[in-house]
């Protein structure tokens, strides 16, 4: 019941469902459907074993996405654990039931769109050589450049419809931006982690702190470490 309460299926997916089945494509799209919900029991079963609370499933007619209540601060391998069991899952449910579905929806998804598989896996490739804020910003405009892209291409009115609502999703999250990285903040503030590896920032420049890095500040010809210049913003 818990997880129950916690779905929400998108009114686009609705929209979708109404036009395949006043178009004769109902059938199909419930293969799609029952594809993409496999697909996602593959990050959920793999959130369950990292012990990742569901703050909510939503289910869209390109497929659902799983929202965990975790920390942004996870390492890499959690994430990218997380990440692979959806592929995982729906590889093996092509051994059981194999059909030219599962392509479309493999590829589709491994493209570097928000919030597909693909722009995650770019995400955390993305980490290991820029700030976490420059990572996200460099997801959002490769999004925009792949969903341009596909539009110049000859798709029709479904695959043009979603397209336009990623369009949207890639700005709305954009905007929560400011509030995704306050919470990045105070997680390293308050966890205070320790990584193998540092990285030097020249000034007062929060943004560009690296995710899997200790970050020092050069500031004034003194060195603060990140504890220090968190504390700071926090008080």
């Amino acid at each position: 019941m818990k997880i129950k309460s916690k779905i929400y299926i998108h009114p686009l997916y609705y929209i979708i469902w109404l036009i395949a089945f006043l178009t004769g494509h109902f059938k199909a799209f419930t293969i799609y459907t029952i594809i993409i919900i496999v697909h996602e029991l593959g990050h959920i079963l793999a959130g369950f074993v990292l012990k990742w609370p569901i703050a909510k499933i939503t289910l869209y007619p390109f497929g659902a996405l799983t929202t965990f209540d975790h920390k942004l601060n996870s390492s890499n391998l959690e994430e990218f654990f997380v990440l692979i069991y959806g592929p995982l899952f729906q590889i093996l449910f092509y051994k059981l039931y194999p059909t030219p579905y599962h392509y479309f929806i493999l590829l589709f998804n491994l493209l570097p769109i928000y919030p597909l598989d693909g722009s995650k896996l770019l995400f955390l490739c993305l980490n290991k050589v820029s700030s976490y804020y420059t990572s996200y910003i460099i997801i959002y405009f490769v999004s925009y450049l792949t969903i341009f892209i596909l539009m110049m291409l000859d798709v029709n009115f479904l695959n043009y419809l979603v397209l336009l609502y990623l369009i949207y999703d890639v700005f709305t999250y954009l905007k929560k931006l400011p509030s995704i990285m306050l919470k990045f903040y105070f997680e390293r503030y308050k966890d205070s982690p320790h990584y193998p590896h540092q990285h030097l920032i020249k000034g007062l420049k929060m943004k560009k702190m690296f995710k899997e890095k200790n970050n020092y500040f050069l500031i004034s010809d003194s060195y603060y470490s990140e504890t220090e210049v968190l504390r700071h913003f926090f008080n």
